[in-house]
């Protein structure tokens, strides 16, 4: 066991070795192309390739995905390529297990291969830079000189010319990489490729003609492997969504909060070199003023050492308008001369009476089709008296702030997605050899079974033990049962074929006794009746805790109260099996018949006291089973009951009955989140339930959620060991 254990040790350090070498490649050859050809190819491929063509599906992708995780530290816009970059792990892997034994036409299979890479990320980069916004060549490398000289002699668009070039550059490109990954290949031990090829094996390798066949077995709905993609799938688009909308929201209140800072940051600037006494010469005198055109220097290099700023300017402010003070030239847009009379613009209209009292407010938006969407803040300028003489203003330009959201989404997405399909792979990588292999193995063994004499019951032992499973959990452990109940079959067959016929008659007894008791029980039972107790038991400390009728919660009440809640739909057992398990919404004669089960229940558990006199508890089971669904307003069954008419036993369940039943999936609906079905308890509060319980309820939500919590990992962790996966 121990010289297994060091045996598998030694792979595994072979295979992380080979995949950081993987990684290595890609790096070194990447940057040698950067070095000396002048980016013109990228040679970022070798090592997922090498790894993909040897390892397989994840590790190619983790090769891949790595080695842009590394580069995009140094160079942040590689990680657009992280989908692209996959896709040629994947699209390596499947190409190569298609095609590897193919001998003749071997040209044309290489040319489809780089053909469609090439096409996939020129095309990829091309719907990157038109997300991004980017219309022309913004670099004065050698690709983008070679896009100018196509787009000057065809005529043609940048978009098609980038695709253009940028297709033959990764055909050279990709079929540089195999051929320098198939010179590797070809180059490396035989040994350490097996091991690679083997290390993820628990049980003897199977050949591909072997994992072919274990492949095709149906399962009568989903497989085990298509359950767990699915599972996977779904939880990674889960989280990566959530992932994706908080990370947007947090760059977005960071962004905010930095233009606002920028744009009140350089207003107050302007603020303070402004000379409040000679704000009326400026508007009077204009550039003749005496420190105007100082001034005007002053603010001209404020606006060249804060480059995202677009417009500064100074402006008095009066009841119909503004009157220039300062309004710079820019690139683009010539400003009003001092004195000019401008008037209130849409975007400032609400914050007029505000600079006509002289006071400071948030940087607003301004959005004017005819000089563009910005951000403007505006800063009072006061003389000595404590009288806004003016307001200071800047402009940042928001066209800024939209790229930069755009890149950094662009840029999630690529890394949430590579990594998404990296856990979805790396998931599936791991099931395959811990549990589906495994499991299909012993399934296609057991298929091939004969009975007919006593060398082939000797074989079929031996191709079961030839399996060698040894994956260190419940499915070595099934193996090794199956094994010795195969051993012990073969030995004792015909006393087994006897006493297989007896079971059969056994079983078929059992199946009549279980079909008879679930003609008489809900299948939503079970974990229900013990989650309403503990919430009942819940509600009940917290509204003690909080004062609520504490005159009737004793340690008595409460205790009877949790010990008679899991009889609360006793009475459904009268109830017909077509109309409590109906999948869909009942009839109104169903439902009358349904709301039955509270005076079927009282009836019953009547006949408990009368045998059982001296359980108290019985009695709040009676009062829970038939007015648990009686409501506050009196509009609930079987009596009509309201308010403190209601038991408070019945009033308590109520909540609990109701809130479990919302998060908890039924045949009929999918289960509400836990704050749906508190907001549900809110809403409900004064109307079908006791307000003072719901809100006992609702203030109690961290343990009812805790405890909801434990239940469904004692239901996961039960439904796990049940089916052998753990």
């Amino acid at each position: 066991m121990y010289k297994a254990s060091k045996n598998r040790a030694k792979k595994w350090i072979v295979f992380i070795l080979f995949l950081f070498l993987g990684i290595i490649f890609n790096l070194i050859f990447n940057a040698f192309a950067n070095r000396f050809l002048d980016k013109i190819l990228y040679l970022d491929s070798i090592g997922t390739m090498v790894v993909a063509v040897i390892g397989g599906y994840f590790p190619g992708v983790f090769v891949a995905l790595i080695t842009n995780v590394i580069t995009f530290i140094d160079n942040p816009p590689s990680v657009y390529f992280v989908i692209l970059n996959i896709f040629t792990a994947m699209w390596t892997t499947y190409y190569y297990k298609k095609y590897k034994s193919v001998k003749k036409n071997l040209a044309k299979y290489l040319s489809i291969y780089v053909l469609v890479v090439a096409f996939c990320n020129s095309l990829f980069a091309g719907i990157i830079n038109f997300l991004q916004g980017i219309d022309k060549p913004h670099g004065d490398g050698l690709i983008d000189s070679y896009i100018v000289l196509m787009m000057q002699i065809t005529g043609m668009n940048f978009y098609m010319a980038h695709f253009i070039i940028n297709f033959v550059i990764h055909i050279m490109d990709k079929f540089i990489c195999i051929m320098i990954s198939y010179l590797i290949i070809k180059k490396a031990p035989g040994s350490m490729v097996q091991t690679i090829k083997n290390v993820g094996w628990l049980q003897r390798p199977l050949d591909d003609d072997m994992i072919k066949t274990i492949s095709k077995k149906t399962s009568r709905k989903l497989s085990i492997k298509s359950k767990i993609g699915i599972s996977l799938f779904a939880a990674c688009i889960a989280i990566t969504t959530v992932i994706a909308l908080l990370s947007r929201m947090l760059f977005m209140n960071y962004m905010d909060q930095k233009f606002h800072d920028e744009a009140k940051g350089i207003s107050r600037l302007v603020a303070s070199t402004i000379e409040s006494d000679r704000v009326s010469d400026y508007i009077e005198l204009g550039e003749d003023a005496y420190g105007y055109r100082k001034t005007e220097n002053l603010l001209y290099n404020i606006s060249i050492v804060t480059p995202n700023i677009q417009y500064i300017f100074v402006y008095k402010v009066s009841d119909d308008g503004y009157t220039v003070v300062f309004d710079l030239d820019t690139d683009d847009l010539v400003g009003e001369d001092p004195g000019t009379h401008v008037d209130f613009d849409k975007s400032v209209l609400p914050y007029v009476e505000a600079m006509k009292a002289g006071e400071e407010f948030e940087p607003y938006i301004t959005d004017d089709d005819n000089i563009g969407y910005f951000l403007t803040s505006l800063t009072p300028v006061f003389d000595d008296d404590g009288n806004c003489v003016c307001y200071a203003g800047a402009d940042i330009s928001m066209e800024d702030y939209e790229v930069y959201q755009s890149q950094f989404m662009i840029r999630l997405i690529c890394l949430c997605f590579g990594f998404m399909v990296m856990i979805i792979l790396a998931g599936l990588w791991i099931a395959e050899y811990h549990m589906i292999y495994p499991i299909n193995t012993i399934i296609k063994t057991a298929d091939n079974f004969e009975y007919e004499d006593e060398e082939s019951r000797i074989k079929n032992v031996d191709s079961i033990r030839d399996i060698g499973i040894h994956t260190g959990d419940e499915i070595e452990n099934m193996f090794y049962t199956f094994l010795q109940t195969i051993e012990e079959n073969m030995f004792n067959y015909s006393t087994m074929m006897q006493k297989s016929k007896d079971l059969d008659e056994v079983q078929t007894g059992l199946i009549m006794v279980l079909a008879d008791l679930v003609e008489n029980r809900d299948s939503s039972t079970g974990d229900h009746i013990r989650k309403t107790a503990t919430y009942t038991g819940i509600v009940m400390r917290k509204m003690r805790e909080l004062g609520f009728y504490t005159n009737e919660l004793t340690d008595d009440f409460m205790s009877n109260v949790i010990k008679s809640a899991p009889l609360h739909d006793i009475g459904k057992i009268q109830i017909s099996d077509s109309i409590l398990n109906k999948p869909g919404k009942l009839t109104d004669e169903e439902f009358e018949i349904m709301k039955k089960h509270t005076i079927f229940g009282a009836r019953v558990i009547d006949q408990c006291i009368s045998s059982l006199p001296d359980s108290e508890y019985l009695e709040e089971a009676k009062n829970i089973a038939a007015y648990h669904h009686e409501k506050w307003n009196g509009k609930g069954y079987p009596t009509g009951l309201k308010g403190e008419e209601i038991p408070l036993s019945a009033r308590i369940m109520a909540v609990a009955d109701v809130f479990d039943a919302l998060v908890s999936k039924r045949v009929y609906k999918d289960a509400f989140s836990f704050d749906k079905a508190m907001g549900i308890i809110i809403d409900e509060a004064g109307i079908q339930f006791d307000p003072k319980v719901a809100q006992a309820f609702v203030a109690a939500s961290d343990e009812v959620k805790a405890a909801a919590e434990s239940f469904e990992r004692n239901k996961v962790s039960e439904l796990l060991g049940k089916d052998g996966i753990l």
